[in-house]
């Protein structure tokens, strides 16, 4: 199949052809989504300035009928009114009239302060009414109001409803059905002794529903879509049809409404929101918007032209002189004093010239390196001494018929074993003293009770990580060349500690302790290969490697007698718990 065959292209083109495109995507977008979260943030605000509204309408005209309901209920329902109520007959409501002027005044809602007028119908139609409670002229209800106001509070059993006078739209009335106290709450089959009707001031309702807004007004319904007060400018016709479809457009506004269900009887409250004023100012925004961003961008397309043509221009310097360049001599070096950017970077690259070859042959004798010390860490898994040893006190069990000892010591050796051949170059401090724990079972089979080995590393280092076989061959190094030198009982200890960034691991006995020769060839083992302790050095040089010349062994005698090997390496915990070899015992 043929390849499809790609030709470079400059700079200049690339910034006419891709840079200047995404630049108008980028800033259409943010104007976009400015624009968007601007609409979104207008209309989050319009729904809580609703929700606001129509809790407060919602509160205050159900606290209205509470207070009318429990106001109504104290006085209708008292001795005294009842008496009236049952022998109005008899005075002609006279009594019950003085009733009306003289105490309900001093029920609130029955009050001059939120009522014009205070009627009552008797069950046999008659109407008695407290004109004095008004200026004007008293209420005339006709017959067939009359006979309505009965027959619907029927319906209610007792509960308070909304009544309205289709010619007098202004005015609204709270009516109230009033039974024959029993001591039962229940209407049925009570007699009605008559309705409680209350001439609700104008004032109470337009309280309620007035919110000094264009945006937001209210109508009163109830489920059949009856209107009992309607504040907007919006005809009859407009609200009914409003209601059916939650929208409404005029030559003028546009509008849409939101029901909210009362706990009054069979009322809810529209409210009416201009949606052509809630977004009146979303165009002078975008406006506003767009000016300033066209500019921007002219002026950020202008600048990105006249920095790609400067940048372009030194790079057709720079790759000039590095076409030129044929080998790695003085003259395939590069030097630009036009920008400090083109600056650093032709020090940069005259600088990495100058390190490819001593980088190249630093490389090849760190291969050589990491291979000889991959062959010598291998051979120092199991010291031969050490192995040879170990057999050896086996073989001495087995002929002394010690073999409970002898099964131990081979459990002890297996698991070194299979350790030191484990893939993972890394164990946990945990793990590493299990194995040193097998380690000097063995030892001190070999030399029984003339060795003794302390261990005193706080818990909370058992998680560190550290490289295997570590430790074990500094624990053999101190016995051989330490503990078995003298003729008392030797003392191997070991102990940790960190300062919060280093582990430091120290193997302390109290054999005769290095001799300066030893220590000085050690110290020389950095640079070149010791004729002695290979062991120590393997060690030394491996922790080198893993972490830098910063960490490492520390060799010194201590301030009695006995030498000290400490063991310097990052701290470094295990994230996750890691499967155990064993557990410290």
């Amino acid at each position: 199949m043929k390849q499809k065959t790609t030709h470079p292209v400059s700079i200049r083109i690339k910034y006419t052809r891709y840079v200047i495109p995404i630049l108008l995507i980028t800033f259409l977008s943010i104007g976009a989504i400015d624009a968007i979260f601007y609409f979104h943030s207008v209309k989050e605000s319009s729904e809580n300035e609703k929700t606001a509204y129509a809790s407060t309408a919602l509160t205050s005209l159900e606290s209205y009928f509470t207070q009318f309901t429990s106001d109504s209920s104290i006085f209708c329902y008292k001795n005294t009114t009842q008496n009236n109520l049952i022998n109005i007959t008899q005075d002609d409501g006279q009594e019950f009239q003085k009733l009306l002027l003289n105490d309900a005044p001093y029920y609130p809602s029955l009050s001059v302060n939120y009522s014009d007028n205070v009627f009552f119908i008797t069950d046999s139609g008659k109407l008695i009414s407290t004109a004095s409670y008004s200026s004007q002229p008293v209420s005339v209800f006709s017959p067939s109001y009359i006979s309505e106001i009965l027959k619907k509070g029927d319906d209610y059993h007792g509960l308070p409803y909304i009544f309205e006078i289709s010619d007098a739209s202004d005015k609204l009335y709270m009516c109230r059905t009033i039974y024959q106290w029993t001591g039962k709450t229940e209407t049925t089959g009570k007699k009605r002794l008559g309705t409680l009707v209350v001439e609700s001031k104008a004032a109470v309702f337009d309280k309620i529903f007035s919110l000094n807004s264009n945006v937001y007004q209210f109508v009163l319904i109830d489920n059949n879509h009856h209107i009992f007060r309607n504040t907007t400018e919006l005809s009859e016709q407009n609200i009914i049809e409003l209601i059916k479809t939650e929208r409404l457009n005029t030559q003028t506004y546009k509008y849409t409404a939101d029901s909210f269900s009362t706990s009054i009887n069979n009322l809810q409250l529209l409210l009416i929101t201009n949606q052509s004023l809630v977004y009146k100012g979303t165009r002078t925004f975008v406006i506003l918007l767009l000016f300033p961003s066209i500019l921007a961008l002219i002026a950020i397309i202008g600048a990105t032209r006249f920095i790609s043509r400067s940048i372009a221009d030194e790079f057709d310097y720079f790759m000039e002189k590095l076409n030129k360049t044929k080998a790695i001599d003085n003259d395939a070096f590069i030097h630009m004093n036009s920008s400090i950017e083109f600056s650093q970077l032709s020090n940069v690259y005259n600088q990495t010239l100058s390190r490819i070859r001593a980088l190249s042959e630093k490389i090849h004798d760190q291969e050589i390196l990491t291979k000889n010390i991959e062959i010598e860490s291998l051979q120092a898994q199991i010291n031969p001494h050490f192995l040879y040893n170990t057999l050896n006190c086996i073989s001495g069990l087995i002929d002394m018929d010690r073999k409970e000892e002898c099964h131990h010591a081979l459990n002890s050796l297996a698991d070194i074993e299979r350790m030191s051949l484990k893939g993972k170059p890394f164990n946990t401090l945990e793990e590493t003293l299990y194995y040193v724990k097998e380690y000097t079972y063995i030892q001190k089979l070999r030399f029984g009770n003339n060795l003794t080995i302390l261990i005193d590393i706080p818990k909370a280092l058992y998680h560190c990580y550290i490289p295997k076989l570590i430790l074990q061959p500094l624990i053999e190094n101190a016995v051989i060349h330490g503990t078995s030198k003298i003729s008392g009982k030797g003392i191997i200890a070991i102990l940790g500690s960190t300062d919060g960034t280093n582990l430091q691991i120290c193997v302390k006995d109290n054999g005769p302790g290095f001799s300066r020769e030893f220590m000085e060839n050690f110290s020389k083992s950095s640079q070149q290969k010791p004729s002695t302790a290979y062991g120590i050095y393997n060690i030394d040089k491996r922790l080198k490697l893993y972490y830098g010349e910063d960490h490492g062994l520390i060799l010194q005698n201590n301030a009695n007698n006995g030498a000290c090997i400490t063991v310097r390496l990052p701290l470094k915990l295990v994230k996750k718990p890691i499967e155990k070899a064993g557990y410290l015992k």
